[in-house]
């Protein structure tokens, strides 16, 4: 395979380092690829700045990875007859794959933190208080309106197959808008299965990513024990 050209097309936030024309690093382009080797290709890309409004925007965006490729000798080995290219072809191809990439937290506005457990293991039927700690990291006159309000939306996200929550999942807390204000969010969940399982997550969905500092958001999975064994047995009278 021939690599004739490729090219990164970024998705807003992110701008080239060096000559900016979205082609990667080394310009050895063409170069041939053999089929027992394989090739990379390095591109040098850093965060750009961004206006507020376009946050949101950020997310939904992807980068697209251009390579224009051609294909060296016999085409037509192996394909299934009729073939309709000829077997010399020096046609170009061009792929393309979508590659989403997320701006760093560099200056988040809010901090959200998972508080351990006050015992070491969960057991399948027995309460336990999952618990977050909200924190703000600037006055409000540093951030946009929404975070400097007192009120801010909270959402709890679990599978219904592995927990039940006891209690409203989805919500208002009051944050201070003063800079070191902290709030602590508690919820009641019931386990209902054994094993390795992933903890409930909170979420604020007024919130862009960028503004949250999660430091760390919860455990990946946590420990759940079957349910206590029980056993009864007659007496005679």
């Amino acid at each position: 395979m021939k690599l004739c050209d490729a090219w990164l097309d970024l998705q807003p936030g992110f701008v080239h380092v060096g000559k900016g024309d979205g082609r990667p690093t080394s310009s050895f382009f063409p170069f041939v690829v053999s089929p027992s080797s394989r090739a990379a290709i390095l591109f040098v890309i850093c965060v750009g700045n961004i206006s507020r409004t376009d946050e949101t925007e950020v997310v939904k965006t992807e980068s697209i990875l251009n390579i224009k490729y051609g294909i060296e000798g016999d085409r037509a080995v192996g394909a299934h007859i009729p073939v309709n290219i000829k077997p010399e072809g020096k046609d170009e191809l061009l792929f393309k794959i979508a590659l989403p990439l997320q701006r760093p937290v560099l200056d988040p506005c809010l901090a959200v933190g998972f508080l351990p457990f006050t015992f070491d293991c969960l057991r399948v039927g027995q309460l336990v208080d999952m618990k977050w700690r909200l924190e703000r990291l600037k006055d409000p006159e540093e951030i946009q309106s929404f975070l400097s309000k007192d009120e801010l939306l909270y959402e709890i996200d679990a599978n219904p197959e592995n927990w039940m929550i006891a209690g409203r999942k989805r919500g208002h807390i009051s944050l201070a808008a003063t800079q070191g204000s902290r709030v602590v969010i508690t919820v009641s969940c019931l386990p209902l299965v054994s094993g390795y399982v992933r903890p409930p997550q909170l979420g604020l969905p007024g919130v862009a990513e960028s503004n949250i500092s999660c430091n760390p958001a919860g455990p990946h999975l946590v420990c759940v024990l079957p349910p206590t064994l029980s056993s009864s047995f007659c007496v005679p009278a």
